[in-house]
């Protein structure tokens, strides 16, 4: 490794000790309740209260990185054998990508509310979720993979899932820097249009949710695109690119420790270095400033030293340490948010599904304000 790529290794690794160093006084000064059950749900308006902020903070910085032994229970269509996209509600299309835009797949899973379809409804509008889907997921891996078919009869929201590549060819919500995909082109200004045209939606009502990879997509579109997204939510995103960027400077080094799946990385943002501006466009954590008004959201477990490959307790604690210096980023900039935080947890469907019934119904009723 080079010496610029040693400095930049160790800066991704000491933060969050600096930051937590920072905030130790904070801690004591306000005495913050140690973590009593094997989750911490904190609302932050570090304007209003920016002491109780910081307090916040230091207590999501102190949930453990432990394996609790709790597997939970999933009645997802995967495990359940259920319908994954029932007829009357689930629409699959292939939305037109027009000239000088290019995806490697232009499929979008639609997922209508309940009753959209009735006499009754024949007039109602309904916000919009747009779902971004993980590295290892195909577009309609929400519909089999979670619950959120059996979740969202009782959510008054369209709720739509594009298409946005999978391992080698993992988008990473952006067009990228080789030229090779324009995912961020094709979601923000050719599938959200589509939408609008081709459904009875509110107007200006629309969120993005984001898991795994799908969390730094999540951010990104909300961040580089005004008003477009009233809220967001990541669950167990990849809030803080420095460390894939650690990656992608030295890859046969710290390839394995990382466990990223996906493309090479410098054909994304090009190299971390000398395109580090690239970079920092479109890492999440650079970009809270822009955050203003939008109502943020954020799920994450703490993972553990355990397993290998994406779906183990190390990729997911890799993941919530990321998460470390986006909520500082997000406390210092005064950007309020919401967060849950489990103790422990693997980087899997199954451990998406209850964060995922907490946040959908505060996204969509950020949605209609």
């Amino acid at each position: 490794m080079r010496c610029a790529d040693v400095t930049l290794f160790t800066r991704a690794l000491a933060v969050p000790a600096v930051l937590l160093a920072v905030l130790a006084g904070a801690t004591a000064a306000s005495s913050a309740p140690a973590v009593l059950s094997n989750v911490s749900v904190v609302t932050v308006d570090p304007v209003r209260n920016p002491t109780g902020a910081l307090t916040a903070y230091a207590r999501l910085m102190a949930v453990p990185s432990v394996d609790t032994g709790k597997v939970p229970d999933s009645r997802a269509p995967r495990e359940s054998g259920s319908d994954p996209c029932p007829a009357d509600r689930c629409l699959d299309r292939r939305v037109p990508v027009p000239s000088g835009v290019t995806v490697s797949d232009n499929r979008v899973r639609v997922l209508l509310p309940t009753g959209y379809h009735a006499p009754r409804n024949a007039g109602r509008r309904y916000p919009v979720l747009l779902l971004l889907n993980g590295a290892k997921s195909k577009y309609d891996g929400w519909s089999y993979k979670s619950e959120i078919v059996e979740m969202s009869k009782r959510w008054p929201a369209i709720l739509v899932m594009p298409a946005g590549g999978t391992d080698d060819e993992a988008g990473m919500f952006t067009d990228w820097h080789d030229g090779s995909f324009d995912w961020e082109t094709y979601h923000t200004k050719v599938v959200v249009p589509w939408v609008d045209r081709t459904f009875r939606t509110i107007k200006g009502a629309r969120g993005i949710a984001g898991a795994s990879m799908g969390g730094i997509g999540a951010f990104t579109y909300a961040a580089h695109n005004p008003r477009m997204f009233k809220a967001v939510l990541s669950i167990s995103g990849a809030v803080d690119t420095t460390a894939l960027a650690t990656g992608a400077l030295a890859p046969g080094v710290l390839g394995p420790v990382l466990s990223f799946p996906g493309p090479d990385l410098r054909r994304v943002w090009g190299d971390p270095v000398a395109d580090k501006a690239v970079w920092d466009a479109h890492n999440p954590a650079k970009l809270v400033h822009r955050l203003k008004g939008v109502e943020v959201i954020i799920a994450a477990g703490t993972g553990f030293s355990g397993g290998s490959g994406v779906y183990s307790g190390t990729f997911e604690r890799n993941l919530w340490n990321t998460h470390r210096t986006f909520l500082y980023e997000l406390t210092a900039a005064g950007i309020p948010y919401r967060a849950r935080v489990t103790v422990g947890g693997i980087h899997n469907w199954q451990y998406f599904n209850v964060p995922l019934r907490w946040a959908a119904p505060k996204l969509i009723a950020a949605t209609l304000r």
